[in-house]
């Protein structure tokens, strides 16, 4: 696959489906595609950090992009980890530990984090996160996912055409490399962390 950027990718689609009237339809097509492959994989380049993240009140906003914690802890001497709750355990939680505090667990409500204790003071914590895919655009022309895996773009917006163009003879044939191209991608994040952990552990010190 030779296209590197969104107006490649656009005419890449529309030369497989051979139509020249859907231009404003395409566009559509590749934001589904977007969507469905955020909600299904969790790869390295998705992951960011914040170093810097300051609770200074029991609820804080979640960032932009946010999808996902990876990991969220204080960085205090030794440092915190902050323990994730579900909606209702955290409402246990609070009845049973009324004040403020160190906070130790947390929870995500609506765009927000909830900490518990509320804090008594101002933390920094470090967060790592799971980051929504920038997305394509006449102003953003390409991003990583594109150019690693077009192929993921390419059959995630043709599949996700075929229920506009009734093309039904097609679905199972792009849902088929569609998901192969996403799979492949899972494969090849998951060796890559194998092979990063295996040199860690063969690393010598002389």
């Amino acid at each position: 696959m030779n296209f590197t950027t969104y107006a490649e990718l656009q005419s890449a689609i529309a030369d497989e489906l051979n139509r020249t009237d859907l231009t404003n339809a395409i566009t559509g097509f590749i934001r589904l595609a977007e969507s469905q492959t955020e909600r299904q994989i969790r790869v390295r380049e998705m992951i960011e950090s914040d170093t810097a993240f300051v609770i200074n009140s029991e609820l804080e906003a979640l960032p932009s992009g946010f999808l996902e914690t990876r990991a969220l802890y204080l960085n205090v001497v030794p440092v915190v980890p902050l323990t994730f709750r579900t909606l209702e355990s955290m409402q246990q939680f609070k009845q049973e530990n009324q004040g403020v505090g160190m906070p130790s667990e947390y929870t995500i409500i609506g765009s927000n984090f909830q900490f518990l204790q509320a804090p008594d003071t101002a933390y920094t914590a470090t967060l790592i996160y799971y980051e929504e895919i920038p997305k394509l655009s006449v102003s953003n022309t390409t991003n990583w996912l594109l150019t690693k895996h077009p192929d993921i773009y390419f059959y995630g917006a043709l599949l996700n055409s075929a229920p506009y163009l009734k093309e039904d003879a097609r679905i199972q044939i792009w849902a088929s490399m569609y998901q192969n191209a996403v799979d492949s991608l899972k494969v090849a994040d998951q060796r890559s962390q194998t092979a990063s952990s295996g040199l860690k552990s063969q690393a010598r010190t002389f």
